[in-house]
């Protein structure tokens, strides 16, 4: 059992060992650490920072923490490269864990991580114990490719007395999954079917289409994950059309068209300072 200081973070270096192609383009890849062994909060559906190394090194080089456990980063030169995924799966005793990547070739560091990935490869890890959903009686779980693996995720989680819609947008057929939960979710793929990925209006109509309980006899909870336009829009219009409370509504923007991981958070700083 792991009995280190408890820290705001988890960072660990994981370590490859084994992965599958769920679908054409998504593969699931399970990394572990004796150090997660037995460590709590890492909850399917939340986020995680993946640290990846650079071209030429075995291992990344991760941050260090200072004596009040706050993590000190590693010099410029080497700096890994971070990317934003999903705790798909966690098994706190063999200190396992899962993550879906979706396969796009070498356009980014982590699908091209992932696309050459071998048994044995290492990466870090960060990320904050959390919740990845809030317990009512109805839920609308709907987001993009990108957002697969914690829609899966939350599904897993559900109690069978839960009910709701599930719309999950993907490029074809050939990307849909076979998923088991026990909640009473009706599953809908979109299919894209040739546009680009935040190009097209078929989540954005699923959602308009959707009967949303009025909140009075019972409870609901609203997950929305995709692009950052497509997502703001839909979160307007939810808010408005649904009279919908902070606690009944989580919208995340996953990601922005045209842009990088890094350029895309550079952008929110700008913003947020202003």
């Amino acid at each position: 059992m792991n009995t280190r200081p408890r820290r705001s973070i988890i960072l660990e270096l994981v370590q490859v060992v084994q992965f599958t192609d769920i679908t054409p383009h998504m593969r699931r890849i399970i990394v572990r650490s004796d150090e997660l062994i037995g460590v709590e909060g890492l909850m399917p559906g939340i986020h995680l920072k993946l640290l990846l190394p650079q071209p030429g090194q075995e291992k990344p080089i991760l941050p260090t923490f200072d004596a009040n456990g706050q993590p000190l980063p590693p010099p410029e030169e080497g700096l890994p490269a971070v990317r934003t995924y999903t705790v798909r799966s966690f098994e706190p005793i063999t200190g396992e864990l899962a993550i879906d990547f979706v396969l796009h070739g070498d356009e980014g560091p982590a699908s091209a991580w992932a696309t050459q990935v071998a048994v044995g490869n290492y990466l870090g890890v960060a990320l904050r114990p959390g919740i990845s959903y809030r317990e009512a009686d109805w839920y609308l779980l709907a987001g993009d490719q990108t957002a697969l693996p914690a829609i899966s995720a939350i599904l897993e989680l559900l109690p069978a007395t839960a009910k709701g819609l599930a719309f999950i947008e993907i490029p074809d057929e050939s990307e849909e999954q076979e998923l088991e939960f026990d909640a009473d979710i009706q599953v809908r793929w979109l299919h894209r079917n040739g546009v680009e990925a935040g190009k097209s209006e078929v989540l954005h109509e699923a959602i308009h289409t959707a009967t949303i309980p009025n909140g009075r006899t019972e409870t609901r909870f609203i997950w929305v994950a995709t692009e950052v336009l497509a997502a703001k829009q839909i979160r307007d219009y939810l808010r408005i059309k649904h009279q919908l409370a902070n606690h009944e509504l989580h919208v995340a923007a996953y990601w922005k068209l045209g842009m990088s991981e890094e350029a895309y958070h550079e952008l929110r700083h700008r913003e947020a300072e202003q």
